[in-house]
């Protein structure tokens, strides 16, 4: 809910709610609005429409009403019935005592509408002598309470009865609070007439012509009796005259009231103002004493001494939190009547117990008005003991923690409000920033005791911590070479392990079988021609022929030339294997020659069958590819540990898809598997040496940094992705140079620099 409203209406609900439910319901309506009674019922305040409409509705719970509508009426004729005293009472009655006429002040809803609430604006849409339709439009963005519609329409009947007029009709024809588009009132009156000080003289002098003019015998003798008549309507003129001469002194007096009250109340503001500039001054002259001297017990001192000798409080106490011991116990105090014991006070952590309490728990300042009947929870014990019948306590807070309590006390009740509540608040302010100062000082001097001997332990640390630095990195140096050859050995043990398998049947089969076989293929064929050539009786020939056929001996003999066959297979795969395995025998002396990298790539395939077999299907998308100029067992060596990756990475059945084709001047091979994918937080660390997601024992994380650091001596780069969906994707680039690769290394593109 936007908008503001004139403190006007808290100028008389605040009596309202008192005279119906006690000073108790006004002390709550109080704490909700958060301001003094003063400032609440001043002329020229405004406070939010929202707070307003909040301090309404508590006020309707203190009073136990239920019906807003029938509510606001009641409470709009109290606003509206005119008080003697000026807390009361309004300037804007005045205002509209002095206009003369209900129809003057209805011609300025406008000003009057906007002197009350900053959420609508009031037009005249008609108005005539005695009558008119007003209306009152919300703001764009505001909203009209319906407590609000129900008082502007009793304000508007009730402005005739001050020149003492019956109430005008109003009809509402459309509210705002329920829907409208603006509240909409139909609204007619009474003009005030002359008076019966006019008409009765009047009336009886008109009455003594009316005789005079039946008895007079002439019409010459008529016109003397038009005298009492005439005399009649002056003495009626002149009474009227004279009530109206009578009205105009008191609205004149009103008026000179208000004006006086108004200049009295423009003095208490400037008084106001003095002693805000005083505090100010006193604030100042405190802020320079505390920020003067770094001792604690000084700052406390400065600033007990200062809300009793300059602030004029009569007594000042300041009590500190033991957070251990969950206490709080006297430290320090000031002032006149002082209570001696006040050094052995010791109050529990309860915010139920004491007001003391009650502010360091909570770390919001409270104002007593009077110990006796306050709501707080006052130890009324320990306010006998410090003559406090009215005080205020305040936190002392320390870099957001509660450290103490600041309180000041009068012997009288209500000897405090909401500005001492501000003043000493502030004090406590500048005593926490210069505590905060202070402890700052001491440990940075305890800091700077002890910063020479730190840095000189610190750099002889460091001297020693780089030395043994520089030996860890010529020991890793002198490391590295050895694991990449490590780890190049335990790729083709890795590889021995897998192809002995391949190996031993074909092996076995050729060297065990294949001479005995041929020599019994031979000696079989040629027994079995005698045998069949060889004249035999028919009966026995039949015999023969029916077990010959029966044993499907010619089928056995039409297959034992393609079992031959798979045999020399076997043993041609077997010699394959060894002659890719020889590439990983060679040692660092490789020289630099002219390769086909579909061939590299599939000897690679070659040696990862084990990994392979039947489980993962392995698709080719090979494009025009020249020959690349490379150390040829670095790079398979590269492709043997990409495609490893990536069969590794498969868990059941899956798909391996390389892809090669020719960019400008480079070879470029792409190796895609459908595993998981390499998760996002660890796809920058992949080529990091010793960094790896396999169990332990199972990986020693050189594989892809070794592939990286080849391909950059070779003036290429490797780069890994992965989709969203799971999937890695390699991507290596080569030049198909070895000095294009020799330029490339000494002006390398930004890039070739990312491993990831």
């Amino acid at each position: 809910m936007t908008g503001q409203a004139n403190c006007i209406y808290l100028k008389s609900l605040i009596p309202y709610v008192e005279q119906a439910a006690g000073p108790e319901a006004v002390a709550a309506i109080l704490r909700t609005a958060g301001r003094s009674r003063e400032w609440l019922v001043a002329d020229h305040n405004w406070v939010p429409l929202a707070l307003l409409d909040r301090l309404i509705h508590q006020a309707m719970e203190l009073m136990g009403e239920t019906d807003e509508e029938a509510w606001a009426r009641r409470w709009a004729e109290y606003h509206m019935d005119w008080k003697p005293s000026h807390e009361e009472r309004s300037y804007l009655g005045a205002f509209t005592m002095g206009l003369g006429s209900p129809r003057a002040v209805y011609q300025r809803l406008g000003p009057l509408a906007w002197a009350h609430v900053r959420c609508a604006r009031g037009e005249v849409a008609e108005l005539h002598r005695s009558r008119g339709v007003l209306r009152l439009v919300p703001l764009p963005g505001a909203s009209i309470p319906r407590w609000l519609c129900v008082h502007e329409r009793v304000t508007l009947e009730r402005f005739p009865t001050n020149w003492g007029l019956p109430r005008a009709t109003i009809t509402e024809r459309e509210c705002a609070a329920r829907g409208g588009a603006a509240c909409v009132y139909d609204i007619r009156w009474r003009n005030a007439g002359p008076g019966l000080p006019f008409w009765v003289p009047s009336g009886a002098g008109a009455g003594m012509t009316a005789l005079a003019l039946v008895s007079a015998p002439s019409a010459a003798a008529a016109l003397p009796a038009l005298l009492p008549g005439l005399a009649g309507v002056a003495v009626g003129f002149g009474l009227h005259q004279r009530r109206r001469r009578q009205d105009l002194q008191k609205l004149r007096d009103i008026q000179t009231d208000e004006i006086l009250h108004a200049n009295e109340q423009l003095e208490g503001k400037f008084r106001d103002l003095e002693s805000k500039i005083e505090q100010l001054s006193l604030l100042i002259d405190l802020g320079a004493a505390v920020n003067a001297t770094l001792d604690p017990e000084r700052i406390y001192e400065q600033a007990l001494g200062r809300l009793v000798t300059a602030m004029g409080y009569p007594a000042a106490y300041l009590f500190l939190l033991d957070r251990e011991r969950r206490r709080l116990r006297g430290h320090r105090m000031a002032g006149t009547g002082l209570y001696e014991g006040f050094g052995d006070v010791d109050l529990a952590l309860d915010p139920d117990a004491s007001v003391a309490a009650k502010v360091a728990v909570t770390g919001r300042p409270v104002l007593v008005h009077d110990v006796a009947t306050t709501t707080e929870p006052a130890d009324r014990g320990l306010a006998r003991s410090l003559g406090a019948g009215s005080g205020v306590a305040v936190p002392l807070r320390v870099k957001g923690r509660v450290l103490g309590v600041l309180e000041v006390v009068a012997g009288r009740p209500g000897g405090f409000a909401q500005g001492d509540v501000d003043l000493v608040t502030a004090v406590a302010n500048h005593a926490a920033l210069a505590l905060d100062r202070a402890e700052s000082f001491r440990t940075i001097e305890e800091l700077s005791r002890g910063l020479e001997d730190k840095v000189r332990v610190r750099t002889e640390q460091l001297r020693a911590a780089n030395e043994e630095l520089q030996k860890a990195y010529r020991d890793l140096q002198a490391t590295q070479l050895q694991l990449i050859q490590r780890e190049k050995m335990a790729s083709v043990g890795q590889l021995v392990a897998g192809v002995a398998h391949e190996l031993n049947n074909p092996i076995g089969f050729v060297y065990s079988n294949v001479s005995m076989l041929e020599d019994f293929v031979g000696r079989l064929r040629g027994a079995l021609d005698v045998y069949r050539g060889l004249p035999l009786p028919d009966p026995a020939r039949a015999i023969a022929e029916e077990r010959w056929a029966a044993l499907k001996v010619d089928y056995a003999l039409r297959y034992l030339d393609p079992m031959i066959q798979g045999i020399r297979e076997g043993a041609e795969r077997a010699r394959k294997i060894v002659r890719d395995l020889r590439v990983f025998a060679r040692g660092s002396d490789d020289v630099w020659q002219a390769v086909d990298l579909h061939e590299e790539i599939e000897s690679s395939l070659t040696l990862l069958n084990h990994l392979l077999k039947d489980r993962i299907a392995v698709e080719r998308k090979y494009g025009a590819l020249p020959a690349v100029e490379c150390v040829r067992s670095q790079i398979d060596q590269v492709l043997l540990n990409v495609l490893a990756n990536a069969a590794q990475a498969i868990q059941g059945r899956g798909a391996i898809t390389i892809e090669t084709r020719a960019e400008d001047d480079r070879a470029v091979v792409s190796v895609a598997d459908t595993g998981p994918g390499i998760p996002a937080d660890v796809i920058g660390r992949v080529f990091d040496p010793f960094f790896t997601t396999k169990p332990v024992g199972e990986g020693s994380g050189l594989g892809l940094s070794i592939s990286y650091e080849i391909l950059e001596k070779h003036g290429g780069e490797i780069r890994a992705s992965s989709a969203p969906g799971g999937g890695a994707l390699f991507t290596m680039r080569l030049p198909r140079t070895r000095a294009a690769g020799e330029e490339e290394r000494r002006s390398p593109a930004p890039s070739t620099t990312l491993r990831a």
